[in-house]
């Protein structure tokens, strides 16, 4: 098992050309949820995202995912790129809240769990978003709530939140199926065998519920005051309390809306002012 964040500016190599084609920038999503589709790959990006070259990688060219690098199969790089120019990324996903049917707020969906043997998405990291965080600096002794949500859960998205039922919190996390594990590392070692291929191609039978936060118009502010945020049970405890500094921080830092990432890197303007 592999948490999302921890594929990010992983190195990728081409192990049939023995070549590094870069690093991991972004992960690709089936609609379906359930399934890595591919990765975004960057070469020769600068130390703050911008220049070098990107490509997609599909999830059917993984052979292995290594503690160092991915290696890839280069013969297989072409098949369905024209397919994940328009699938969500991992970053479509964070930031989502989480409230179940009863109407309680679980939490913000902070990373991605991955079988790392054959590309299933598990489930989905429920954190305590930026305000939460910052108000536990201040207060370390309030109760804390930690899990995540499986990805095959009957889940109800919209652009900001998701319903999920009552009982889909797990608390803490997955422990890794040693069986389940090693049998798809046997099937690994195999010639013949391409579990992320496999996994990939297959067809879901399961509704589309993720989409991409393309073309989202900034919000504008409102003249009226906007009603009271969901609250989650550990920020309940303090809800009565006076403002604490960390508030007033957190309402500054939210973070804004995500606009997609290019996939290919505009050329730098030459002009000088």
């Amino acid at each position: 098992m592999i948490k999302g964040s921890q594929l990010l500016g992983r190195a990728v190599i081409d192990m049939e050309a023995a070549e590094r084609l870069g690093k991991i920038k972004e992960i690709i999503v089936q609609r379906d949820g359930e399934r890595v589709a591919g990765f975004i790959v960057v070469h020769g990006e600068t130390i703050v995202g911008t220049g070098g070259t990107r490509q997609m990688i599909p999830a059917s060219a993984v052979y292995s995912i290594g503690p160092d690098a991915m290696t890839v199969r280069g013969s297989a790089m072409k098949q369905g790129l024209a397919e994940l120019e328009n699938l969500p990324r991992m970053s479509d996903i964070i930031g989502h809240k989480m409230v179940t049917r009863s109407g309680r707020l679980l939490g913000v969906i902070d990373d991605m769990l991955i079988n790392g043997a054959d590309g299933t998405v598990v489930g989905f990291v429920v954190g305590e978003g930026v305000r939460n965080k910052l108000e536990n600096i201040f207060n370390p002794q309030r109760p804390q709530i930690h899990g995540y949500v499986r990805a095959d859960a009957d889940l109800h998205v919209g652009k900001d939140l998701i319903v999920v039922p009552d009982d889909e919190l797990m608390q803490g996390e997955p422990s890794t199926h040693e069986g389940e594990h090693k049998k798809a590392t046997e099937r690994t070692d195999a010639a013949d065998s391409h579990p992320w291929e496999e996994r990939a191609l297959e067809e879901s039978t399961r509704p589309s519920i993720w989409t991409r936060r393309t073309g989202t118009p900034s919000r504008a502010r409102p003249e009226t005051p906007a009603e009271p945020g969901l609250k989650t049970e550990t920020a309940r405890a303090v809800e009565n309390t006076p403002p604490s500094p960390a508030e007033d921080i957190a309402r500054e830092t939210s973070p804004p809306d995500r606009e997609d990432e290019a996939v290919t890197t505009a050329p730098k303007d030459q002009s000088q002012a």
